[in-house]
Order: structure tokens, then C-alpha cells, then sequence
């Protein structure tokens, strides 16, 4: 357990706050409800009771939507019958919050995660982000919440990509799409709609890559999304960056008869995202990282760049800083901290380390 993840689980006014968010819909106002995963990402950067408290009353006031009235008791072993069914996500998460009360959060969640679809793009990887930071808070309800939400608005991607030839790196894969898609781009407004229009194009079947077959994959798929991040500031990337790291938490509570397959979701998900915004060419993770290196000669410490972000009512400000820094611990790469400050310094005009 980190620091950061120790200060969340010990925090009385998170967990307060966590409780009161289950007052709130699945959906916010256009968005789906960031409000606790930015709780967390504040308490785990260190923000005072004040600022989360401020944060939540701030996401009350501008976004959020009152949840809706339970409808039905669904009893555990019948959840798989609400798969899809989001308008009854309040009562699967009365119902996985009873499971989890009697059998604990590790064994609900690998059955819930071999019984439905993994299904990581779901709510545009929020329920899988959202699920992540449940665990670091220990916060049940949370947890509770965001099977919920898998189960209720399930993304599942139907492709087989077992007997494809597989990618030797992450990056030559992300390539390969980017050189057969040539920038063709898809309608729509919100993530998930644009990526159900790319895994339903002929074009990105016939050009989708097997998953590279690597000890460090998630290693590297987080190097090449901040890279990927940095080099486009787009939107729907940033959730490739944040949902990778979510995968990497909760990827550990699955076996490791389940865990490949649950990989190869993931890599389809990934890749459907970057083609649904172009699949944008890039330069080599290393060739910018050497480029960012010249740009940012003197970098700012990590608490300057959580202060900056802590004062920010923008969810995905909060949550890529947070992110950020806890890649950078696992595999240290001053990419991470050169992308959060460039991103800082776009959101605050005058901007001194």
C-alpha cells in the first residue's frame, strides 16, 4: 500500500463523502459521475477536508443527478439477468454491496469479472477507473458501485483476436492501426459512441493487430499512452492513460487462467479508443520523451504539481495528476512529470515551480 492509498483509506471525510455519493446517478449532467474517483485522486494527493468537501459540493451543485428510486431486489445469483439493463444500476449496487458485506471484495469481484463481459471500455473505462479507486479507498460502496456499473452499461467488445498475428511491441501495434486506418475518423460526441462505430468498421478489423505477448505489457502500454497523451492532448486518450492504470489494479484480483483473455479485452478496448479519435500519428516514445527533456530543462517537484491540481475543479486535471504520479513510481520516467506540468501550465496562466 502507498502513501497515497494509505492517506485515502484512513480519511473519515472521503469515506463520508464516498457514502453520500451513492445519493447520485450512475450519469451526470453530460458526463458520467466523476465525482468520487476525483475524491479520491484529491485525498490521495493530499487536499485538506475543505478542498474535498468543496469538490463534492462543487460536482453536487454543477453535474450530478439524483439516483433513481430502487425498483427491484436482485438477488445475487441473478445479476447476470440485468446485464445492460442501466436503469436498474442502483439496484445491482444494493445488491453487490450485500455480497460483498458477506464474503468480502476479492471474491465478488473475480466472479463478477469471469461471469459478465470484462468489458473495459464500459462507461468509456470509467467503471473499470472507478473501480480501482474504490479499491485504494477500501471504500465497499464504491466497489459496489462501479460492478454495478460494468454490469448495467456492459461495453462488451465481441472480437476474437486469438489466431492473429501478434504485434512485437506495444508501439508497432498502435502503428500498424495508425499506418491501415489513415486517419479516417468516426461521428459522434461521447467516447463510447465513437468506439461502437470503429469495432463495427470492416477497415479496423482487417487492420487490428494481436495483443503483443510481453511480460511488461502493461508497462508498456502506460509508456506509450502518456507519450500518446502528450503528443496529442486528446480527450479520449486521456482515458487510455488512466485506464490503464485502473487495469493494472484490478487486474491483480484475477486468476491466471483468466487473466490473458482479460488482457486481450483490454488491448481490443485500447485500441478501438485511439481509431475512434484517428489513431493520430506519432513519434517513437523515446524520440519524444528526448524532445520533452530539451523543452522542460528545470521540472517542478510533485507537491508544486499536486497543489496546481488539488485547486482544480476539473475531474481530469485531478485524476491525470494523480495517475501520473503513481506510474511514475511504479516504472520511473520524467515523461510522466513533464506531461502533467505542460498540462498544468493550460490550465493556469502563470505557472512558477
Amino acid at each position: 500500500m502507498t502513501a497515497s492509498t494509505t492517506a485515502m483509506c484512513s480519511n473519515v471525510i472521503l469515506k463520508d463523502l464516498l457514502d453520500k455519493n451513492s445519493e447520485f446517478a450512475l450519469n451526470g449532467k453530460g458526463t458520467t459521475n466523476h465525482c468520487p474517483m476525483a475524491l479520491c485522486a484529491l485525498a490521495g494527493m493530499g487536499a485538506s477536508d475543505r478542498r474535498l468537501q468543496e469538490f463534492f459540493a462543487h460536482w453536487r451543485d454543477t453535474y450530478a443527478l439524483p439516483a433513481l428510486p430502487p425498483a427491484v431486489t436482485i438477488r445475487y445469483e441473478d445479476f447476470q439477468a440485468y446485464l445492460g439493463k442501466r436503469d436498474h444500476f442502483a439496484d445491482l449496487q444494493s445488491c453487490f454491496a450485500i455480497r460483498i458485506a458477506q464474503r468480502g471484495k476479492g471474491e465478488v469481484i473475480r466472479e463478477v469479472l469471469a461471469i459478465v463481459p470484462f468489458a473495459p471500455a464500459t462507461t468509456a473505462f470509467h467503471a473499470l477507473i472507478r473501480l480501482a479507486y474504490g479499491l485504494q479507498a477500501e471504500h465497499d460502496g464504491e466497489i459496489a458501485a462501479s460492478l454495478a456499473a460494468l454490469v448495467a452499461a456492459n461495453f462488451a467488445i465481441s472480437i476474437d483476436i486469438k489466431a492473429r498475428p501478434a504485434a512485437s511491441l506495444v508501439a508497432s501495434g498502435f502503428y500498424q492501426l495508425s499506418q491501415g486506418m489513415r486517419g479516417k475518423t468516426y461521428p459522434g460526441r461521447m467516447i463510447a459512441e465513437k468506439m461502437r462505430a470503429v469495432v463495427n468498421d470492416e477497415q479496423f478489423l482487417q487492420n487490428l493487430p494481436g495483443m503483443p505477448v510481453t511480460e511488461n505489457l502493461l508497462d508498456e502500454l502506460a509508456l506509450w499512452a502518456i507519450s500518446a497523451y502528450g503528443q496529442t492532448r486528446d480527450f479520449t486518450i486521456l482515458h487510455i492513460v488512466t485506464g490503464v492504470n485502473a487495469a493494472r489494479q484490478v487486474l491483480l484480483y484475477l486468476d491466471q487462467k483468466t487473466l490473458f483473455s482479460r488482457l486481450q479485452d483490454l488491448w481490443v478496448a485500447l485500441c478501438a479508443a485511439y481509431v475512434s479519435v484517428g489513431a493520430p500519428k506519432l513519434v517513437p516514445e523515446s524520440a519524444y520523451e528526448s524532445r520533452m527533456r530539451v523543452k522542460h530543462r528545470q521540472l517542478c517537484s510533485w507537491s508544486d504539481l499536486f497543489e496546481r491540481a488539488i485547486e482544480s475543479n476539473d475531474d481530469h486535471v485531478i485524476k491525470l495528476t494523480y495517475t501520473c504520479a503513481l506510474e511514475i513510481s511504479l516504472q520511473p520516467n520524467l515523461l510522466y512529470q513533464m506531461v502533467v506540468m505542460e498540462m498544468l501550465e493550460d490550465q493556469i496562466e502563470s505557472f512558477a515551480c
